[in-house]
């Protein structure tokens, strides 16, 4: 037989996995590396094809023209193509990508409709590129009937003809009987396409090999469409336990997978590479930890050395066995020359776009956007962005994007409330979350949120105090640098202003000792007294005022400034300080460059602040709160009895469970007062009453109609 040709469509068909969002930055570093490793054949650019973003298909991360820039910058080799579907594409389209040098393109159209294909395949032969032409939803005709659609396909000029199973429902018989008849009815070259809803991805296509297709579908940890593809990583693995030679580095591709796609499958497990290549070399993974010391200790690629002790020994694998085969490894690679490898020498990319720089104020904000939406969609995030008030009066659009456990988060300062509507506009629908800055910052009459909620229509707006959120910050700070324990340490703080004054509660509250500083002897001491009525009884320190900065800092651990672009920090107080102090910049500029390098010199360490871990803290805290709201918390009756979830306070003698709208336990009464009652006897006939009513409703819910 032929030898087959893997076509490697995971920046297609993966992209949908993913909202279409692979960049051309993933595409030119996944197509690069798939190049290096040996693949002949690239499928790149938007799931559904070309021109499919403007078509309102879904809007990828990047524009056709950014791929095909993307492709054509960083493959020597390689031959790169696109998918394309008439009534989506155009010919515009085909002659763009002719111009970048596109290799081959797929035209694609229902089995039914193939005549839609005809003037698209004339065309872009005309062009010079090689043909597919994709049955999408094959099985919807006889084999027969599909072996002349395909007959005709191949007179208008299509060189490869592609079995396409688009619901990853067919059998493997079925995979027969169509290529036999497609092999008979033409002498296009075959290929299949197939999708693995029932499992049988890879034995399809094993299948379509013995049958002649010898162009063959895969992606990288068998991301794609629905459920994706036949894995490249598992069926490079079973074609070269065939016999296969075809010149694919295995265990780069290996790589390739688990180092960019895997951290993108949040919605499935994906393919571990050492799981495949134990499967590929019949070797039992009791042995794995003998092959990981060993490997670790000599350097090697734990796969190849389980490899090369299993084709000593498929029973057994001691550490010694183990230990004779690495040193054979690492005398044979003394002796032969080792391959070359991609260089970063090999890969010029340079898309031609506008940087940041050079936008408005709403292209900034859309570009970050934008950003924000690829990296969420990919990792199966909420998209978040920060919109915040400033106090100097300045509309930043801040260029770094922050990637958390739940969500991926940008921030913008708006310095007037009347340029919020437009930037809102700008980023509204793009993100899923806008997170605005509710604090009367700008002036006594106006925060953001009102202008904020009246433009987004399409994102969700929830709101937050941003002051909380940076004091947050500082205090997690102080508290990480001095171990958790504040107990006993002297604790300077330079201005005199909202931030400051929670901050100084704060921390005393920890058991540190505060002293606020500052030169307004009447406003000090208003603030101190004030604050030391508000603190906590508990906390075993007053919260001082001090006039004399340089007193101050002689007995401080830790100078905190927070008088906002003002160097109020300066050498004379480094030079009191201990030398194992540490001096915080809280209000961004508070502390002389000259103090900074003395400070270095004696051993002080210096931080400025950010606030990016507390802004996850407090984003995760409101999601959290909306979920409660919205699924979990509310009154309703079940069998007859009041029911409540969530923190609603309920009636005495109310079943509190633990959710409204989904209950799958009982918690305890409510008692009329905001507590609960565990285990109350008298209550029992209630409890068991709804538990019964929970299990009947999730029992139904399985039960068919």
């Amino acid at each position: 037989m032929e030898k087959p040709k893997i076509l490697e469509t995971t920046l297609r068909d993966g992209s949908y996995a993913i909202d279409f969002q692979f960049t051309a930055k993933d595409t030119a570093l996944i197509a690069a590396a798939l190049e290096n490793a040996g693949f002949d054949l690239i499928e790149i650019g938007h799931g559904l094809g070309l021109n499919a973003s403007k078509s309102g298909k879904g809007v990828a991360a990047a524009t056709d023209e950014e791929y095909l820039q993307a492709a054509a910058s960083v493959l020597r080799k390689a031959k790169f193509g696109m998918f394309f579907i008439p009534g989506i594409g155009r010919k515009a389209d085909l002659d763009l990508a002719s111009e970048y040098g596109m290799g081959f393109v797929r035209i694609g159209t229902n089995a039914t409709e193939t005549d839609q294909a005809r003037e698209f395949i004339e065309y872009a032969k005309h062009l010079g590129l090689k043909v597919s032409a994709n049955l999408m939803k094959s099985y919807v005709l006889s084999p027969r009937e599909l072996a002349k659609r395909a007959n005709l396909l191949e007179k208008w000029g299509a060189d490869i003809i592609c079995l396409v199973d688009s619901a990853g429902g067919m059998l493997t018989n079925e995979i027969r009987e169509y290529l036999f008849a497609l092999k008979e009815h033409t002498n296009a070259i075959l290929g299949f396409h197939g999708h693995n809803n029932l499992s049988l991805a890879i034995a399809n296509t094993l299948e379509a090999i013995n049958c002649g297709a010898t162009i063959i579908d895969s992606s990288l940890q068998g991301i794609g469409r629905s459920e994706g593809n036949a894995p490249t990583e598992i069926l490079l693995v079973i074609l070269d336990k065939l016999g296969y030679d075809l010149g694919i580095d295995i265990y780069e591709v290996m790589d390739i997978g688990e180092d960019t796609i895997m951290p993108l499958m949040h919605y499935k497990k994906g393919v571990s590479s050492i799981g495949v290549t134990v499967g590929y070399a019949q070797f039992h993974s009791s042995f794995l930890k003998n092959i990981y010391k060993v490997a670790e200790k000599c350097n090697l690629d734990p796969r190849e050395l389980l490899v090369r002790v299993s084709q000593k020994d498929k029973v057994d694998a001691p550490e010694e066995l183990v230990r004779a085969v690495a040193d054979e490894i690492i005398d044979e690679r003394r002796r032969l020359p080792s391959r070359m490898k991609l260089s970063t020498d090999d890969v010029r990319f340079d898309l031609e776009r506008k940087g940041l720089e050079d936008e408005d104020l709403k292209g900034k904000a859309e570009k970050i956007a934008t950003e924000i939406r690829s990296i969420s969609r990919k990792k199966g995030k909420k998209g978040v962005m920060s919109v915040v008030s400033s106090i100097k009066g300045k509309t930043v659009v801040y260029p770094f994007v922050q990637e958390d456990f739940s969500f991926v988060i940008g921030n913008i300062e708006i310095g007037k409330a009347d340029y919020a509507p437009e930037i809102i506009k700008a980023i509204d629908g793009i993100v899923d979350v806008i997170l605005v800055d509710a604090e009367y910052k700008i002036d006594r009459h106006t925060s953001l949120l009102r202008p904020v909620i009246e433009a987004g229509k399409k994102s969700a707006v929830l709101s937050y105090k941003d002051n909380d959120v940076w004091v947050q910050a500082v205090e997690d700070l102080i508290a990480q640098l001095k171990n958790n324990d504040l107990a006993g340490t002297n604790v300077a703080i330079f201005g005199l202003n909202n931030l400051a004054s929670k901050l100084s509660l704060k921390l005393s509250e920890r058991g540190a000792s505060v002293t606020l500083c500052d030169a307004d002897e009447k406003k000090l001491t208003g603030i101190v007294q004030a604050l030391n009525v508000i603190r906590c009884e508990a906390s075993p320190f007053l919260i001082e005022g001090s006039m004399h900065f340089l007193k101050a800092v002689e007995s401080a651990h830790v100078l905190v400034g927070l008088t906002p672009h003002s160097s109020i920090i300066n050498t004379a107080m480094i030079q009191r300080m201990s030398s194992e102090g540490i001096v915080i910049d809280a209000g961004v500029g508070t502390i002389s460059s000259d103090a900074i390098r003395l400070g270095n010199d004696l051993g002080i360490r210096f931080f400025r602040v950010d606030m990016r871990p507390a802004l996850s803290g407090e984003m995760s805290t409101i999601l959290s709160t909306r979920d409660l709201i919205d699924k979990i918390m509310g009154r309703k009756e079940i069998a007859g009895i009041p029911i409540v979830a969530g923190g609603v306070i309920g009636n005495k003698g109310d079943v509190v469970v633990d959710s409204i709208s989904n209950p799958s336990k009982v918690v305890g009464i409510a008692d009329g007062c905001g507590h609960v009652i565990y285990g109350a006897k008298m209550y029992q006939d209630k409890i068991k009453k709804v538990q019964q009513e929970i299990i009947n409703r999730r029992l139904q819910a399985y039960r068919r109609d």
